[in-house]
C-alpha cells in the first residue's frame, strides 16, 4: 500500500516534468507572444523541482536525500522569482526587469537554499533530513530553522505580489486577454494552494510535497492559455470596448481577417448571430475589400450606406493584434451628397436648354427622379398674366396639364398665392390631381411655381430645401433664356442696323463717285478752253475730285472694320511701312522737316494704321506755327506694346484740350483734316491700343500711339517666329 503511495506520486512528478518540458520547448519556440519567454524558464524550473521530487520520494540513503533537500528549496524558490518574472513580463512591465532587478527577484526566493547548500562551510541555517515514520509511510523529511520560516513568508510575499500584477492586468481597460489572464490567475492558485497546505503541514505526511504534480495540471492550462489561444482567439474582447448598444455595427478582426469580436447591429446588419471566429469575407464577400478602400460602401438590402473607421487593437506590448472596424452609417448623408452631385451634373443640362418648356421638363424630372417625390409640376407665368403648367409629371398629366390659374377667377389658389407673395407653402393643390393634393409650392421669382407632391405628404426640411435650390436653378435657366432671346433680338437688330447703314453708304459713295466721274470729266472737257493762268483751277477741282474718291474708299474700309468681328478686324502688319506710307502724304509740299527713327517691329493692326498714324501727323504738321516747323518720330519698347512718337515743336497743346483732344464734339478745324482725332481714337480702340498727348520739351506736344506686338499675342506655335528685321532709318523729309 505505501508503494503504490510513493509510485503515485513519483508518476504524478514524472508526469509534471514531462508536461512541464514540453510547455518550456513549445513556449520558446513561441517566444515572441507576451510572457512565453519567462514562460518557458519557469517550466524549466518547474521540470527540475518535479524531478527532485522524484529523487526525494525514491531516496534510501540519508547522504542523497541530504544533498536533495537543499537543492529542492533553491529550485522551489527560483519558481517563485520567475513567477514574478512572468508577471511582471505578461502585463507589459519589461521595462521594470533591469538587469540588478532581475537579479535580486530570482536570488531573493532562493536564499535559503543557496545557504543550505553552503551550510557545511558557515552553519548558519537549520539544513537536515531525518527519517520519519507516519500512518505507517517512513520517508526523509527536512529540518528546518528560523531562516527557512522566514524565507516561506518572502515567498508568499512573491506569490501575492504576482497575484496583484496578474489582478491589476484582469481588471485593465485595454486588456486584450481577459479570459486568458483569467485562466493563468487560476492555475496559479491551484499550485500555490497545494504548496501552502505543505508548508502549513496540512499533508498526510510531512514528507509529501504534491506541489510538483500540480505542474502537470495547470501546465497544461495555462500553456493552452497562452500559446494555442493567442491574442483573444480564446474569449471576445472585454466589453468596454465593444458597446453592444451602439447603433453602428462594430467589429473586431485579428491579423487574418477573422471576426473575434461584434455587437449586435453588426449581428442585424450581415444576417447572422453566427460572426466569432469566421473570416469576414465568408460572411460579407467583399466587405474586408471595401473597409480597407476606407471609403463609403453601401451594404445591406435595403441598401444603406456606411463610412468605415478603423482603428488599430494592440496589446499590452504595444503589438498590432488587430483591428476594430466601426461602420459609420451616413446613407442620410451619401443621399445628400449623391442629391448635390445630381444637381451639378444636371446645371449643364439646365443651361444648354433654349426654351422655358424644355427646362420646366428637366425641373419636373429631376424632382421626381433625384428628389424621389411622387409628382411635380411646373407653372410658368404667360405674358397675359396666368400660369400655365409648362411640365408635369406623368402621374398627373391627366389632370394637372389642363390646369390654368386666371388670377381674375382663381385669385385664393395656393398656386396663384405663392406666385403672387413669393412665399414657400405647403398646402391644398386643387385641381392638380389625386397625388399632389397637398403639395410643397416654391416660388421662381417673376417666372411661376414649381408644385412637388410627396406620397405621404411630408416634406421634412432636408426636402423642403433641395426643393428651393432646384426652384432656384430653374428660375436662373428661365432667365438665362430670357436673356439669350433678348440678346438674339438686339443681335438681329444690330446686323438690320448694320445692313441699312452699309446700303446707305453703298449708296452714298456710289453717288458720290459717279457725280465725282462727272465733275472730273467736266473739267477735263473745260481744260483746253481756259487760258494757261486759270489751269489752277481745274487742277484743283480734278485734285479734290482723287481726293474724294480716295474719302469714298477710306470710309468704306472703316465701316467693314467697324463692323467685323474681332479675330477679323487685326493683323499682323509692318510698322515701319505704315510709318513711311502716312509720313510721305502728311507732309507732302508742307514746308516741315520730319526725322524718323524707328525700328521694324510687327503689331496688331490692319492696313487702316497708314490712316491712323497719318492723321497723327497731319495734325503735328498742319498746326506747327513755329519759324522753322520740325517732327521727329520714334519707336520705343513697352515690353509687349510698341509706342510710336510723334513730336513737334509747334505751339503745344492745353491740358484742357489734351483731356477732349479725341472726343466726337471736337472739329477737325481743331485738329487735322480728314478723318481727325476722333478718328484715330476709335480705330486705336479697336487695335486694343491706347493713344495721348503730352507736353513736348522744351516746347509743343508729343502724341503716342500704343499698340500691341504681334509676338505677344500669338499663339505658343508662332510666338518668337523670325520676323525680318529692317535697320533702323533716319530720313528727312522737306517741302
Amino acid at each position: 500500500m505505501h508503494a503504490d503511495v510513493v509510485g503515485i506520486l513519483v508518476a504524478g512528478s514524472a508526469a509534471g516534468a514531462l508536461v512541464s518540458g514540453t510547455l518550456a520547448a513549445s513556449a520558446w519556440r513561441d517566444r515572441s507572444i507576451p510572457g512565453a519567454g519567462p514562460f518557458a524558464w519557469l517550466m524549466v524550473a518547474a521540470v527540475g523541482w518535479c524531478l527532485l521530487n522524484i529523487a526525494w520520494l525514491t531516496a534510501s540513503d540519508p547522504a542523497v536525500a541530504a544533498v536533495v533537500f537543499p537543492l529542492t528549496r533553491f529550485t522551489s524558490g527560483l519558481i517563485i522569482g520567475l513567477w514574478v518574472v512572468f508577471a511582471l513580463s505578461y502585463t507589459g512591465r519589461e521595462a521594470w526587469l533591469t538587469p540588478a532587478r532581475l537579479a535580486g527577484l530570482l536570488l531573493a526566493p532562493s536564499l535559503y537554499g543557496l545557504l543550505a547548500l553552503s551550510n557545511p562551510v558557515h552553519g548558519l541555517v537549520t539544513a537536515g533530513v531525518i527519517r520519519h515514520t507516519e500512518t505507517g509511510l517512513t520517508l526523509f523529511i527536512g529540518e528546518t530553522g528560523v531562516v527557512y520560516v522566514a524565507q516561506m513568508a518572502l515567498h508568499f510575499g512573491f506569490i501575492a505580489a504576482g497575484y496583484l500584477l496578474f489582478g491589476e492586468f484582469l481588471l485593465r481597460s485595454r486588456n486584450l486577454y481577459r479570459k486568458q489572464t483569467f485562466v493563468i490567475l487560476t492555475a496559479g492558485l491551484l499550485t500555490a494552494g497545494v504548496h501552502g497546505l505543505f508548508v502549513l503541514g496540512a499533508t498526510p505526511h510531512p514528507g509529501i510535497d504534491v506541489t510538483p504534480l500540480t505542474f502537470a495540471l495547470n501546465g497544461v492550462l495555462v500553456g493552452v492559455a497562452l500559446l494555442r489561444y493567442d491574442f483573444v482567439s480564446v474569449a471576445p474582447l472585454a466589453g468596454d470596448l465593444l458597446v453592444d448598444e451602439l447603433p453602428d455595427p462594430v467589429l473586431a478582426l485579428d491579423t487574418e481577417g477573422r471576426i473575434i469580436d461584434y455587437n449586435a447591429a453588426a449581428a442585424s446588419l450581415l444576417g447572422t448571430d453566427e460572426l466569432g471566429g469566421r473570416p469576414v469575407d465568408d460572411v460579407s464577400e467583399g466587405l474586408l475589400d471595401d473597409v480597407e478602400r476606407n471609403e463609403v460602401f453601401a451594404l445591406g438590402d435595403p441598401l444603406s450606406y456606411y463610412d468605415p473607421q478603423t482603428s488599430d487593437i494592440t496589446d499590452q506590448h504595444g503589438g498590432v493584434r488587430g483591428r476594430l472596424v466601426v461602420l459609420r452609417e451616413v446613407t442620410g448623408q451619401q443621399r445628400r451628397q449623391d442629391r448635390l452631385e445630381a444637381l451639378q451634373a444636371a446645371t449643364r443640362q439646365f443651361i444648354e436648354a433654349d426654351q422655358p418648356e424644355r427646362v420646366a421638363e428637366l425641373t419636373v424630372s429631376f424632382a421626381t427622379r433625384v428628389l424621389d417625390q411622387n409628382a411635380a409640376a411646373v407653372f410658368l407665368a404667360t405674358d397675359d398674366g396666368r400660369l400655365e403648367p409648362a411640365a408635369v409629371s406623368d402621374i398627373i398629366e391627366g389632370t394637372a396639364s389642363d390646369l390654368t390659374i386666371c388670377p381674375e377667377t382663381m385669385s385664393d389658389h395656393n398656386v396663384w398665392r405663392t406666385f403672387d407673395s413669393g412665399e414657400q407653402r405647403i398646402a391644398d393643390c386643387e385641381g392638380c390631381g389625386g397625388s399632389m393634393e397637398r403639395a410643397l409650392m416654391v416660388p421662381m421669382g417673376e417666372h411661376g411655381v414649381l408644385a412637388i407632391a410627396s406620397a405621404d405628404d411630408s416634406y421634412p426640411t432636408e426636402d423642403q430645401q433641395y426643393a428651393r435650390i432646384l426652384a432656384q436653378t430653374t428660375q436662373v435657366a428661365l432667365e438665362q433664356v430670357q436673356r439669350q432671346r433678348e440678346l438674339r433680338g438686339s443681335r438681329n437688330s444690330v446686323k438690320r442696323r448694320n445692313d441699312q447703314i452699309e446700303f446707305f453708304n453703298g449708296a452714298l459713295r456710289h453717288s458720290i463717285r459717279n457725280g465725282m466721274l462727272v465733275v472730273q470729266g467736266r473739267a477735263d472737257y473745260l481744260r483746253d478752253s481756259v487760258d494757261s493762268g486759270d489751269e489752277h483751277h481745274i487742277d484743283s477741282i480734278t485734285k479734290w475730285c482723287e481726293r474724294l474718291n480716295d474719302m469714298s474708299d477710306a470710309i468704306k474700309d472703316i465701316n467693314e472694320t467697324v463692323t467685323a468681328s474681332e479675330s477679323e478686324q487685326l493683323e499682323p502688319i509692318s510698322l515701319s511701312a505704315a510709318m513711311q506710307a502716312a509720313v510721305e502724304s502728311a507732309v507732302e509740299d508742307s514746308g516741315v522737316t520730319v526725322d524718323m527713327a524707328i525700328d521694324d517691329e510687327r503689331v496688331l493692326a490692319n492696313h487702316l494704321a497708314e490712316e491712323v498714324i497719318g492723321s497723327i501727323v497731319e495734325n503735328a504738321v498742319e498746326h506747327n506755327t513755329s519759324d522753322r516747323p520740325h517732327v521727329e518720330i520714334d519707336t520705343r519698347d513697352a515690353g509687349d506694346w510698341i509706342q510710336v512718337r510723334v513730336a513737334d515743336n509747334g505751339p503745344g497743346i492745353s491740358d484742357e484740350l489734351k483731356t477732349r483732344m479725341f472726343e466726337r464734339s471736337i472739329s477737325n478745324d481743331q485738329t487735322a483734316g480728314g478723318f481727325g482725332l476722333y478718328f484715330v481714337s476709335v480705330m486705336m480702340d479697336l487695335y486694343g491700343g491706347k493713344v495721348w498727348y503730352e507736353d513736348n520739351d522744351p516746347h509743343g506736344a508729343v502724341a503716342i500711339l500704343e499698340f500691341q506686338r504681334a509676338e505677344a499675342a500669338s499663339s505658343p506655335d508662332t510666338a518668337g517666329a523670325d520676323v525680318p528685321a529692317l535697320e533702323t532709318q533716319s530720313k528727312s523729309h522737306n517741302g
